[in-house]
């Protein structure tokens, strides 16, 4: 649940790398917090335990060998994203260290959630090819599609 008023720190009392994306990971929340809107829309207990026993019958179907291969890849992707995600970060800090007024730090907050919200679509088209691949279940707008497509 996300409080009526939420506040968020100046990047003065924060520290280098942290403050900055404290800062500019807060933002959306904080937006949301604002309008009202929920943060995320989470499925119901019921449809959860559904998607969970769904995941356990697939992965109960993998050998042992594909259960092996199927973690070592998601453990790949996991690893690809996460360097990725830190070179992002190193050129967003570069972008507001050299930032020398609003208008720029405005900026730079854009081109870093753009950058973020591409990041993320990649990762979760990587990650649905992964489920694909492995006869995974997998949740969310890759599953509406696959409804609507059906």
């Amino acid at each position: 649940m996300i409080p009526s008023r939420l506040t968020i720190p100046s990047a003065s009392c924060l520290p280098g790398l942290a403050g900055a994306l404290l800062l500019l990971c807060s933002g959306p929340l904080w937006a949301q917090s604002q309008s009202g809107s929920p943060a995320v829309q989470r499925p119901n207990p019921e449809r959860r335990e559904a998607m969970q026993r769904q995941q356990a019958e697939a992965m109960s179907r993998l050998s042992a060998t594909r259960r092996q291969q199927y973690f070592a890849d998601l453990s790949q992707l996991e690893k690809r994203i996460s360097s990725q995600q830190l070179d992002q970060l190193k050129k967003a800090e570069g972008c507001f260290v050299k930032a020398r007024d609003l208008p720029a730090i405005e900026s730079c907050q854009r081109s870093q959630q753009d950058q973020a919200m591409e990041q993320r679509r990649r990762w979760m088209t990587e990650r649905a090819e992964l489920q694909r691949r492995f006869g995974m279940p997998s949740w969310g707008k890759d599953q509406r599609q696959q409804k609507k497509g059906a």
